[in-house]
């Protein structure tokens, strides 16, 4: 049931390259007999290609995922560490002249060490694949983190390692509290499935894309070109969140505070 779920929003995740290719199709129809199938095409294709490109919904959908969970400004005395999810660097051409390349997600390990350096004595544990391990623990040496205080789990290859692994590596107690600081429209999936692994975690969103949703803002959306993007995102952890709850790794399907 999962598996069909999970390939199902794959078809949603690449809706925008699917209506793409169909345009291209339907075009090229146009040249030929099947002018009428290439109408036809282009006819249904259309509308969910503007839909996520020309309107607002794929930044609205988005806004719902990083808003899930309030954002923090103070931790609460009884925090015993903070967490760390990896995704932050370019795996594909992750150094550049010696100095490391960030993606869309840079976010994450740059307001994660401001927390860090905010609240010095608590412990760091930053889960993620051996690269990202490497170079995050890079990055905390340049910015002054304490060794003495990190420990790193670099054996990840999805968010549900991270959870496993990193929770066999600590070893929490039930009412240990930690911070888990990732992506905003990444944080409903991470709860979840940290707490599927046994973890007590409190959310700490960053790494905001999503405009708010006043109007100007929404209509100034309308022609970004990051409108795909978004979509994708979206999808992504939709059915990430739906292939985790059906298979028993998250006991939500929409995690909440």
């Amino acid at each position: 049931m999962s598996s069909l779920l999970f390939y199902l929003f794959s078809l949603f995740i690449n809706l925008n390259t699917i209506c793409l290719i169909l345009i291209g199709l339907g075009i090229v129809l146009q040249l030929t007999s099947f002018k009428e199938k290439g109408r036809k095409i282009l006819l249904i294709v259309l509308v969910p290609f503007v839909i996520i490109n020309l309107t607002p919904v794929p930044r609205i959908l988005l806004y719902q995922l990083e808003h899930r969970f309030p954002q923090q400004f103070e931790l609460p005395a009884d925090i015993k560490g903070l967490i760390l999810l990896g995704g932050s660097f370019s795996l594909s051409e992750p150094e550049i002249n010696g100095r490391p390349v960030y993606n869309l997600a840079a976010g994450r390990v740059i307001e994660f060490i401001s927390l860090a350096k905010k609240y010095p004595n608590l412990p760091i544990v930053f889960t993620g694949a051996p690269l990202e391990a490497e170079l995050t623990q890079k990055l905390f040496d340049e910015m002054g983190i304490d060794k003495a205080h990190v420990t790193i789990e670099n054996q990840s290859r999805n968010t549900y390692d991270n959870a496993i692994k990193s929770y066999q590596l600590v070893k929490p107690k039930p009412d240990d509290k930690w911070v888990l600081v990732t992506s905003a429209h990444h944080i409903p999936r991470s709860v979840g499935l940290f707490k599927g692994a046994g973890w007590n975690v409190m959310a700490y969103p960053v790494d905001y894309h999503a405009p708010s949703l006043e109007l100007n803002k929404l209509l100034v959306s309308i022609f970004d070109q990051h409108n795909g993007i978004a979509w994708k995102i979206v999808m992504l952890q939709w059915a990430g969140q739906i292939k985790n709850y059906f298979e028993g790794y998250s006991s939500e399907l929409f995690p909440h505070p």
